[in-house]
């Protein structure tokens, strides 16, 4: 039996239980004897230990960033996605940038904010180091949780101030105003495969929580329309991270390229949407790999050995 895991305790549970439902009916007609579990029942750690694997049908904190993998990994009991090492790393921005800035891939300079510094010497720091504007970010998010731009000293201590109020321990980037573009990885036999870029559309100034959770605010373009130096570039850039963060199965990149066509990339999603309309399976069908296929080969890669 196929236990799909979906729901959750983090701000993503809408968009967990929407990928949970669209899994569940693939794989029901696929064939598959399944039982949907969400992770927060009480009941859960009982009921999950009577599936035959878990397939992670979920996002963002408690579920994608190593915990759920080690509770199944200590229960016995087979997952999808990436093992603990690699969720928890891929989920904490500044180190992931670390290790994927150290396999070749280029990435953005960054600033780690100090949890005890006032706001407003801590944006002066941040500003005597990066230009504005600036993007601040939460450390171990998704979904674009906890993010917002700066322009100036005053807005940077504003937001740094909102977003500690919200819980999140903080890093800044440099803003760089350009073209979203997400590139998809699916295993074959091991090996990282990247899937054609897809450009994410959105009329905002990036592709934030609210845009990524309503339909009529962004659109996607698959294949992106990228020279094609920048297209493999940025295909090869995504398997290097995947491999240097010790992923397995599938993942998802996201980049930015600036206007002078430089890319950099953002960061990686160990457990990326898997809803019939996400980029995932938009790319993945951009090759001829339909939506049932796609999470079959999903439920597979949870056999599969792990780094």
């Amino acid at each position: 039996m196929v236990g799909v895991l979906t729901g959750g305790p983090s701000r993503e549970r809408d968009r967990s239980l929407a990928t949970g439902a669209d899994v569940a009916q693939a794989l029901t007609t696929l064939g598959y004897r399944i039982r949907v579990l969400d992770t927060i029942d009480p009941a859960f750690a009982d009921q999950v230990r009577a599936v035959d694997v878990a397939f992670l049908a979920l996002a963002g904190r408690h579920t994608e960033d190593g915990r759920l993998q080690g509770f199944l990994e200590t229960s016995g009991i087979p997952y999808t996605g990436s093992g603990v090492r690699a969720s928890a790393l891929a989920m904490h921005k500044p180190t992931a940038k670390i290790v994927a800035g150290a396999a070749g891939v280029p990435v953005l300079a960054g600033v780690l904010v100090p949890d005890t510094q006032a706001a407003a010497a801590a944006a002066e720091d941040v500003l005597a180091r990066l230009a504005a504007p600036v993007i601040v970010k939460a450390r171990a998010e998704g979904s674009s949780i906890g993010i917002a731009v700066a322009r100036d000293r005053s807005g940077l201590t504003q937001v740094l101030e909102d977003l500690r109020a919200a819980g999140h321990r903080l890093f800044v980037e440099p803003f760089v105003e350009g073209r979203t573009v997400t590139v998809g990885i699916l295993e074959s036999d091991g090996d990282p495969v990247p899937l054609p870029a897809a450009e994410v559309l959105t009329a905002g100034e990036f592709y934030d929580h609210a845009a990524k959770n309503s339909p009529d605010l962004h659109s996607f373009r698959c294949p992106a329309d990228l020279p094609d130096g920048t297209a493999r570039g940025i295909r090869e850039a995504a398997r290097r991270a995947h491999t240097a963060l010790g992923c397995s199965s599938h993942s998802r990149s996201d980049f930015v390229i600036a206007p002078d066509g430089g890319f950099h990339w953002l960061e990686l999603n160990t457990l990326p949407a898997l809803r019939r309309t996400a980029t995932l399976p938009l790319t993945a069908a951009a090759v001829g790999i339909g939506y049932e296929e796609l999470v079959e080969r999903v439920l597979r890669g949870a056999f599969a050995p792990r780094d």
